[in-house]
């Protein structure tokens, strides 16, 4: 989990990073903190001081968007968070087991539920698993739940490995005793992030209600909620009824990569992270993507590039890098007398599989998986050029 700083505290601590300009985004519209974002008037996607009551849920929204609502159910963003009883890994694999010195756990799923345990040997802790937060491409984290405190589990499960391994961010150490074994407590305003990533209407006028969360990332989780819009369409009020309901398409461009960090960590916010390793930031996209030339280098006065430039939220992952290669050359096309040769330079190797080349893999440890770095550049010698930004 990244912490979250204000913007005045980037500025004043940005001496100490030492940055260069290839390590900023464009000076011209600096990404801000997803912090600073929340305190902002209006509503941004992890803000949750919306009441319960303005919310309608997916199934309305089905009755004038039912193609892309469908659509949108089968990515990896739908199924971001389930309740640990409905794990399609748990119901896979009911039993799972992870030694070391001293502490031997286990992590069961039956119709009773889910429950998470660990001995010494000489005594024992038992705890529900409420939610399983993932949607298991790389792995699944498990949160425990007890007398209404919250704790990340000490131990995820990583889809590599097809086993449980140390959860990214937990003390790679022996634990002191049962508790520290168990794993990590949240306080609540950590487990209010982890609840609005991961779920949508866990927490509304500003209260966690994990019990009223509707499982993964829904309608609206990224376009606000509804009951405004519907009310204005039911009127016939058309024209007035785009004010009333979100739609990232429309944010300027650093504005629309800060949407999607608000979860997968902004510019600012992964540079306000202390003791960040360089081979695990690869996992925050948005922050490697203004790293990048596409992103500086954009040919105007405003950044472009953005997430949803190549990647479409309502439709799932796609994983064959050939198919990005007509948004690459959409700007570096060696067509003379074209504004995009003008205005990006094209490569001297090939005009497909781009991304192959100009976005190399990258092994994060921590995760026991390999991520696209979104830092766009050249690599020569098969060795990524600045791979990880250093920092001081």
């Amino acid at each position: 989990m990244i912490r979250r700083f204000s913007a005045n505290a980037l500025i004043l601590a940005g001496v100490a990073f030492c940055l260069t300009c290839a390590q900023m985004p464009a000076a011209n519209d600096i990404s801000r903190t997803t912090q600073d974002r929340m305190e902002d008037s209006g509503w941004w996607p992890t803000k949750g001081d919306v009441p319960r009551s303005q919310y309608v849920g997916s199934n309305t929204c089905k009755s004038c968007h039912g193609n892309v609502a469908d659509l949108q159910e089968t990515t990896a963003m739908d199924h971001a968070g389930v309740r640990a009883t409905e794990s399609q890994i748990l119901k896979a694999q009911p039993r799972l087991t992870f030694h070391e010195p001293g502490f031997s756990y286990s992590l069961t799923r039956d119709a009773a539920g889910a429950l998470f345990s660990v001995t010494d040997g000489q005594r024992q802790s038992t705890v529900p698993a409420v939610w399983a937060f993932g949607a298991g491409d790389y792995g699944q984290t498990y949160i425990l739940e007890k007398n209404g405190a919250y704790t990340e589990r000490r131990l995820s499960y990583f889809t590599s490995l097809h086993a449980l391994g140390i959860t990214p961010g937990q003390p790679s150490d022996t634990p002191r005793g049962l508790e520290e074994a168990l794993g990590r407590k949240l306080d609540a305003d950590t487990v209010k992030n982890c609840f609005r990533c991961h779920t949508t209407e866990a927490v509304t006028s500003n209260v966690l209600e994990s019990d009223k969360a509707i499982p993964g990332v829904t309608c609206e989780a990224c376009h606000g909620p509804g009951a405004r819009h519907v009310a204005a369409m039911r009127n016939g009020h058309y024209e007035q009824a785009a004010a009333t309901i979100m739609n990232p398409k429309f944010l300027s461009p650093v504005d629309s990569v800060d949407f999607c960090g608000a979860c997968h960590s902004t510019w600012a916010d992964v540079m306000m992270a202390p003791a960040n390793r360089s081979e695990s930031v690869v996992r925050f996209q948005p922050y490697r993507l203004e790293l990048s030339r596409c992103w500086r280098d954009a040919g105007s006065a405003r950044a472009s590039i953005t997430c949803i430039a190549c990647h479409n939220p309502h439709l799932p992952l796609v994983r064959d890098l050939r198919a990005y290669d007509t948004k690459c050359l959409a700007c570096h096309s060696a067509v003379r007398g074209s504004a995009a040769h003008i205005s990006a330079m094209t490569c001297k190797v090939g005009t497909s599989n781009c991304a192959s080349c100009h976005m190399p893999k990258v092994v994060a440890p921590e995760v026991h998986a390999t991520f696209t770095d979104h830092d766009i550049r050249l690599v020569r010698g098969n060795k990524p050029e600045d791979s990880a930004p250093a920092f001081h």
